[in-house]
């Protein structure tokens, strides 16, 4: 009977703990992705359709021309993080009437009045009609490169027996008296687009540096609203922000070693930031735990990049990895494209090994080098003048930077692998490194 009674026990446990169990994986999982879907509108105008894979919570309409508009990887981003459903529409050229008439047709594939609407050039000029038109103080419009010019069309080159295009016989509301108007830009607007905004009540400006794709904007300030100050950017890289506590016009971006980021290269930024040099850390483990190809991940820093551009006014970047990171930074850097490349004003390679992979090995952990490639042949297309290699004497046979490779300033510390655990020399070092190659005095 006794017996009997711990069976039955046992097995009640092991009900309530699979109930537990399975309640902690439905509280955890990550959200599901949302789906995209490329289709035409009757006048052949591309639309792209975003659906959430959770409960609908707002919806978004996006007005773009063909060559400013988001990616299908940002808008899928957008859709999962704030659980959007979205329309991006890109307008025809140059017949204010016809972009019009695009944009209204494009509203009816949403399925629902929309909450937010977006819109690029011509598009911008379209999101505050919209905003005119509503009743609800909660709508929301925001106008990246918004100018007047858009507003009726341009002077028309027609060819002979070519009709002109139709002129916009709609004048721009100059009020809305419900919602929230943002009007972005990469640069100083004309002076009467700056007046008509600034004569609204309900309308705030936001200036970004003049290099910043207008996408990338747009992409920015709708995560902001939507998300809020502690939005990651939708980045396909895992992130930890280290910030400083005196602004700067340079960020480190360190890829850390293969264990995340937790040992070296967290304390060591940390030490850094201390001393007035944010770092942005860039989590391998979690980045690199599935195969990655070296084009890739350069896309992928080249989002990071532009993000940080946007949200901490960042001018200029510092590469930095160690150990796994540092392997791979070489094939990244060469991947990039010339104007990232030439945002960056330093390599730092430390523990670089003779060669690497692009996918976390259990063996790796163990100390063993990644097999993938030999790194040299990379290594050797790095602008010198911009390396900055670090290695421990213990390791000085193996090491990439004392390869026949290696291009650079290569340093010999004490230690192996950890440099002695002497991070904060080891900082101290990074930093005067980073002022060296920037032209500055050294860190005192």
């Amino acid at each position: 009977m006794i017996r009997r009674s711990w069976r039955l026990l046992l097995a009640a446990l092991a009900i309530v703990l699979f109930i537990v169990a399975s309640g902690v994986w439905i509280w955890t999982r990550p959200a599901p992705p949302a789906s995209l879907e490329h289709l035409d509108l009757e006048g052949g105008a591309p639309l792209t359709s975003v659906t959430p894979a959770t409960t609908i919570k707002t919806s978004i309409a996006l007005a773009v021309t063909a060559e400013e508009m988001l990616t299908d990887k940002q808008l899928l981003a957008i859709s999962k993080d704030a659980s959007a459903r979205i329309i991006q529409v890109v307008l025809p050229k140059d017949d204010c009437v016809l972009q019009q008439k695009t944009f209204q047709a494009a509203l009816q594939k949403l399925d629902g009045p929309a909450k937010v609407v977006g819109g690029i050039g011509p598009g911008a000029t379209l999101a505050w009609r919209w905003l005119a038109e509503q009743t609800d103080d909660k709508a929301q419009a925001i106008s990246v490169g918004f100018a007047l010019e858009h507003v009726s069309n341009p002077p028309p080159v027609l060819e002979e027996d070519e009709k002109p295009p139709q002129i916009c016989d709609v004048p721009l509301p100059q009020k809305a008296a419900h919602g929230h108007w943002l009007a972005a830009w990469n640069d100083a607007p004309d002076d009467p687009s700056a007046a008509f905004v600034r004569d609204q009540t309900n309308a705030e400006t936001s200036i970004s540096d003049y290099d910043i794709p207008l996408p990338q904007v747009l992409n920015s300030e709708l995560r902001h609203l939507l998300l809020g100050e502690n939005d990651s950017g939708g980045l396909g890289i895992p992130t930890v922000e280290v910030p400083a506590s005196q602004p700067s016009d340079t960020v480190t971006l360190f890829m850390s070693g293969d264990g995340g980021w937790r040992d070296l290269d967290k304390v060591v930024a940390g030490d850094m930031a201390k001393m007035g040099y944010p770092v942005v850390g860039i989590d391998v483990l979690r980045y690199y735990w599935e195969h990655k190809t070296p084009e890739q991940t350069a896309a992928d820093l080249t989002d990071l990049m532009n993000h940080y551009r946007q949200k901490w006014g960042t001018k200029r970047f510092i590469l930095a990895g160690y150990s796994f990171g540092a392997d791979v930074m070489p094939a990244i850097y060469n991947r990039l494209a010339a104007d990232d490349q030439n945002r960056v004003d330093a390599i730092i390679l430390l523990a670089f090994a003779r060669t690497g992979s692009f996918e976390i090995h259990v063996d790796g952990w163990l100390g063993n080098a990644g097999k993938e490639a030999t790194t040299g042949q990379e290594m050797a297309r790095l602008p010198a003048a911009k390396v900055f290699c670090v290695y421990g004497i213990e390791e000085k046979k193996d090491s990439g930077c004392t390869d026949t490779t290696a291009v650079g300033e290569a340093v010999q510390l004490p230690g192996g692998h950890h440099f002695d655990e002497d991070y904060p020399a080891l900082a101290k070092r990074l930093i005067d490194a980073i002022n060296k190659r920037q032209g500055k005095v050294a860190a005192q």
